[in-house]
């Protein structure tokens, strides 16, 4: 048995699976909220540890006990500062938190040559030297899922791998290290930032007292913490080499594993992955928002002309029996909250003539629109030997119209993933070579 534990913005997820990567027992539970000032997002550490633990002790006893292997994952980008012992002197500030405006972004980006967001774990680090606000106790910095790690493991320090440490910034992607120059150019100690240890290696041992509370045999070894979009992912492939990773949630994500680094691109990045792999990797902000923008467009012209508007299930059958019917498309661009790599671009519908402006036509299009724009996000080599599209998030599972288009546009079959907790797997898959059944390898 392996337990995977996935520290979520929203919940915190627990699993139990065999050697099969079948999942045996599954358990999740909210998240303390976080606390929501202006531009401002901050979370408790011990309260979010305590409920993981609860969440883990939720699952049957007597799988718990069995348990070969401990592996974590969780959300991205967020810091918490640690003492000299390990424990949490500040608030985890989490991804989405906003402090870090466009000008203080602009001048980080001209000291270290990096271009960060806010909410990222280095320009956080930065924003809290640069105005005085860094704890006097800190001794070390990390994500929660690292923290939880550590915590689990009784270390003084954080650790961290290159799937975590690449989401703070200022990492360099080929040594799979922190870019030191970058770092001190920024303003941030050095010995704040946690060790880098390659993904799935070990980070330590349970504690007898947590092993204990937990249920878990006693000195349960722990992987390194991975981030939550590669622990995913882990979950979902199983032929990497020769699968594209479709996500469709409000925004859209396209992700290929790639064997090396490749040169870098406006509409796409490289992450690392395990086994020394990297993921090309890009995102789009309007996905099934696109989508949803359409109904509640549709909805909005009713209401105008004093119509009634049908319910939310039966528009979306109508769109998609409609855009299924078309036998021909509108061109849609549906940039309608810009892209990361062209904040001011937005969204424009061509083709128009005195007859075609019509819900059929205009859904197909949307549709392929959607899925074109993810497709051109990714260089032409990204697709070089790629046998299937697998698939995940609500809109493709609901709309037969996006899954039509998804297969017409990238030429691949479509198979949509049905899995469960799929980070909280693929963080008990990452550590796997912890064990020594060697069926789990």
């Amino acid at each position: 048995m392996l337990l995977g534990i996935d520290i979520g913005t929203s919940k915190i997820a627990a699993v139990i699976i065999d050697d099969s990567r079948r999942v045996l027992a599954c358990r999740s539970v909210g998240v303390p909220p976080a606390r929501d000032e202006t531009r401002r997002r901050d979370a408790c550490a011990p309260a979010i540890e305590e409920t993981a633990w609860r969440c883990v002790a939720e699952l049957p006893a007597a799988l718990r006990a069995q348990v070969q292997a401990v592996g974590l994952t969780g959300q991205m980008h967020g810091v918490l500062l640690t003492g000299a012992g390990g424990q949490a002197v500040s608030p985890l500030i989490t991804w989405q938190d906003e402090r870090c405006d466009e000008a203080f972004l602009q001048e980080l980006q001209n000291r270290t040559g990096y271009r960060l967001s806010s909410g990222f774990g280095c320009a956080t680090l930065a924003w809290l030297r640069g105005h005085d606000e860094l704890p006097a106790a800190a001794a070390g910095a990390c994500t929660i899922h690292d923290y939880l790690t550590a915590r689990l493991c009784g270390l003084p320090h954080p650790v961290t791998d290159p799937t975590d440490a690449a989401s703070w910034g200022l990492f360099d992607l080929r040594a799979l290290d922190w870019d030191v120059t970058a770092v001190e150019r920024a303003g941030i100690e050095r010995r704040l930032l946690p060790e880098v240890r390659p993904s799935g290696s070990l980070a330590g041992r349970a504690t007898p007292a947590i092993a204990g509370r937990l249920g878990l045999p006693a000195g349960t070894p722990v992987a390194v913490a991975i981030g939550d979009h590669q622990a995913s992912l882990l979950a979902t492939l199983r032929e990497p080499e020769r699968e594209l990773a479709l996500t469709l949630g409000t925004g859209g994500q396209l992700s290929a594993v790639v064997p090396s680094l490749g040169a870098a691109g406006e509409t796409y990045e490289y992450r690392p992955y395990p086994g020394g792999r990297y993921l090309l990797t890009a995102a789009s902000l309007c996905g099934g928002a696109a989508w949803a923008w359409l109904a509640e467009a549709v909805k909005a012209w009713l209401r105008d002309l004093g119509l009634p508007c049908p319910a939310d299930d039966a528009l979306y059958e109508k769109l998609n029996a409609l855009g299924l019917a078309a036998e021909s498309e509108l061109s849609v661009s549906p940039h309608f909250l810009g892209e990361r790599h062209a904040p001011t671009l937005r969204g424009h519908i061509d083709g128009i003539d005195l007859h075609n402006f019509t819900l059929g036509p205009l859904a197909r299009g949307l549709a392929c629109g959607i899925m074109t724009n993810l497709r051109d996000m990714l260089p032409e080599e990204a697709y070089a030997g790629r046998e299937r599209l697998l698939a995940s998030g609500n809109a493709l599972r609901r709309n037969p119209l996006l899954k039509h288009m998804a297969e017409e546009v990238f030429g691949l079959p479509l198979v949509l993933i049905e899995g469960q907790e799929e980070a909280a797997t693929g963080a008990a898959i990452n550590a796997s070579g912890l064990t020594t059944n060697e069926t789990f390898r």
